[in-house]
């Protein structure tokens, strides 16, 4: 009988073992095939702004290109091309939708510290359906209605603020909010600079990170239950250690004793009742599955679970 429980014992520790190399497996396939997932894109950017002046006798073009610096009090508008082209090499079709934004934002404390903020929705698509995405917009942002906005709120409070004008295109891809393009326009200084910066992680990192973090936890989870079942199984050669250990402070009896469970104590471990029997250097008695000692007129019990 002990052979045949080691046997059951060795035959679910190799159960488990294959189990555990099969998820190993599995996750090195998932992260092998999302590591390509960059590759499995076509992806065109190809955003990209002119500041339209007003008329004056300075400039003799009535339009700046990108990547300049500009007289705020000189701008009429900004025209903003939104290119933005995707296409899965799966040749799987693309769910998505997209809005674009303003968000204006001031600052205190030279821009440490966020006092006000205030969106706007300037135009949006949603449940497209499509082999492609191919986001073609054009938008006329009119820079002086948010200066005034901005002014109008200084004046308001009696404030100055340090604020920023963001542009934001959003969009949304099978649900999730993924890639964005954005740009920062400062709305109090008198000469400006335009940052434009663009988004695409869901291509790479965050996608596989959020995935990394459910196999993670799922990991653990597995850890944990392997841990709790070979705890179980071998808790038992844990006993019969301690019981090899102290045999000779075993006595075998053949009568239960009359436990009064107003003076009973119950152990969970019988390691436990073993430390009471050395400290007070007296005898452990041993009756089917009930080890106990008695110390005045205490029983100390410890029910030994047989398994099979």
């Amino acid at each position: 009988m002990q052979k045949e429980r080691k046997n059951i014992k060795i035959l679910i520790i190799l159960s488990i073992m294959i189990l555990l190399i099969g998820i190993l497996l599995l996750e090195i396939i998932y992260f092998h095939k999302n590591i390509q997932k960059n590759d499995q894109y076509q992806l065109k950017n190809q955003t990209y702004y002119e500041v339209i002046l007003k008329p004056n006798i300075y400039f003799p073009n009535h339009k700046i290109e990108a990547n300049h610096y500009y007289i705020a009090n000189s701008i009429k508008s900004i025209d903003i091309y939104f290119d933005y082209y995707l296409k899965n090499k799966k040749e799987e079709n693309i769910h998505y939708s997209y809005d674009l934004t303003a968000t204006l934002k001031s600052y205190a404390d030279n821009g440490t510290k966020l006092i006000w903020t205030k969106d706007f929705h300037l135009k949006s698509r949603n449940n497209i359906t499509q082999e492609e995405m191919n986001i073609k917009e054009n938008y006329n942002l009119d820079y002086p209605y948010f200066v005034n906005y901005v002014k109008t709120f200084q004046d308001y409070y009696n404030v100055k603020t340090e604020t920023y004008l963001y542009i934001k295109l959003n969009i949304k891809m099978g649900g999730q909010a993924n890639p964005s393009l954005l740009l920062t326009i400062p709305i109090n200084e008198n000469i400006i600079e335009i940052a434009m910066k663009e988004d695409n992680a869901f291509l790479k990192n965050d996608t596989q990170n959020n995935n990394l973090n459910k196999i993670i936890v799922f990991d653990f989870i597995v850890i944990v239950i392997v841990l709790g079942v070979s705890k179980i199984l071998f808790k038992k050669n844990d006993e019969e250690t301690i019981l090899k250990e102290y045999h000779d402070m075993i006595i075998v009896v053949q009568n239960k004793p009359d436990i009064n469970s107003n003076h009973t104590i119950y152990l969970t471990n019988l390691k436990d009742l073993m430390n009471i029997a050395v400290n007070h250097n007296i005898n452990v008695f041993h009756c089917q599955n009930n080890y106990y000692t008695i110390i005045s007129n205490t029983y100390y019990v410890y029910i030994l679970k047989r398994t099979v």
